[in-house]
């Protein structure tokens, strides 16, 4: 059952259901201001996502198996049902000045589908059916992560996908701009110009969370390749001072206590606040509790 207490949670931890996982990441890719980078396909620790699997074919995400061939999440202790698991706390902090201001959002990668090309202007339709840990994808967000470069074309972005209803043929409610000669690991039309939406992609009105995206479209071709993923956004921290760890603490700072799956591939997503050079090391730490 569900944390419900403090005697329940100290005695959870008094036996030893806990457990604290410490990352590292060091960016491959300068960042801009504004924009979103999947940290996944990063360097150092946990390992780089190298976005394996069938191109266009749905690719399921897990703690233990990661995406079959890396295993790229950060770990949690495991499966621990019938007990829940809580995220605890989390903190970061980054090594340059131009880290800060920015924002981590800690989500759950249900999976992927990888090897859409940019180089496209039809629709380019995507195989599989989805495993989710939310229940019709109640919650779950979209977007597109390029990785392999982007070519310097202007490009919009659409979609059809299945609302947490089971309502096929959903798009969305905006028009998207994607962002021209956009870096590996860039969430593609995230930033500060017209059109962009980031980190997730915009859903129809109504729409609260998505089960399987069908097609993907873009309006005109370029360079480069992308993936498209499925994630649950559990909780985000902000940094804002260079070099100092920021805590944020879920029981008594917000009294959330997100929710960590059975299966969870816990990875971040980084919305820079400033233009943030190469090599640029973020670190941070998660703990979780369970009973």
């Amino acid at each position: 059952m569900a944390i419900q207490s403090i005697d329940n949670l100290i005695s959870s931890i008094s036996a030893g259901q806990s457990t604290r996982y410490d990352w590292n990441k060091v960016s491959t890719v300068a960042a801009t201001l504004g924009g979103s980078f999947d940290m996944s396909g990063q360097a150092a620790l946990p390992v780089a996502n190298a976005w394996a699997g069938t191109a266009l074919n749905w690719v399921t995400c897990t703690e233990t198996t990661g995406n079959g061939t890396q295993i790229f999440g950060m770990p949690h202790g495991g499966n621990v049902s019938p007990s829940v698991k809580h995220l605890l706390n989390m903190n970061a902090w980054g090594t340059a000045a131009t880290a800060v201001p920015g924002t981590l959002t800690l989500v759950d990668m249900q999976g992927y589908y990888p090897g859409l090309t940019n180089n496209s202007a039809v629709a380019q339709t995507l195989v599989g059916t989805p495993t989710l840990r939310y229940t019709n994808g109640e919650g779950v967000r979209a977007y597109m992560v390029q990785t392999a470069t982007g070519g310097a074309g202007a490009q919009n972005f659409n979609m059809s996908y299945t609302n947490q209803a089971g309502t096929a043929g959903r798009t969305m409610p905006a028009t998207v701009a994607c962002t021209a000669s956009s870096v590996v690991s860039r969430i593609n039309p995230s930033g500060v110009a017209a059109n962009n939406y980031g980190p997730f992609l915009p859903l129809a009105s109504g729409d609260t969370g998505i089960r399987s995206i069908q097609t993907v479209t873009l309006s005109a071709a370029t360079t480069g390749t992308f993936a498209m993923v499925l994630a649950r956004p559990l909780a985000s921290i902000t940094l804002s001072v260079a070099g100092l760890m920021t805590e944020k603490d879920l029981l008594n700072q917000i009294p959330s206590l997100p929710v960590i799956k059975d299966g969870a591939c816990l990875t971040w997503i980084w919305n820079a606040g400033a233009a943030t050079a190469t090599a640029t090391t973020l670190a941070g730490g998660i703990e979780v509790v369970w009973g």
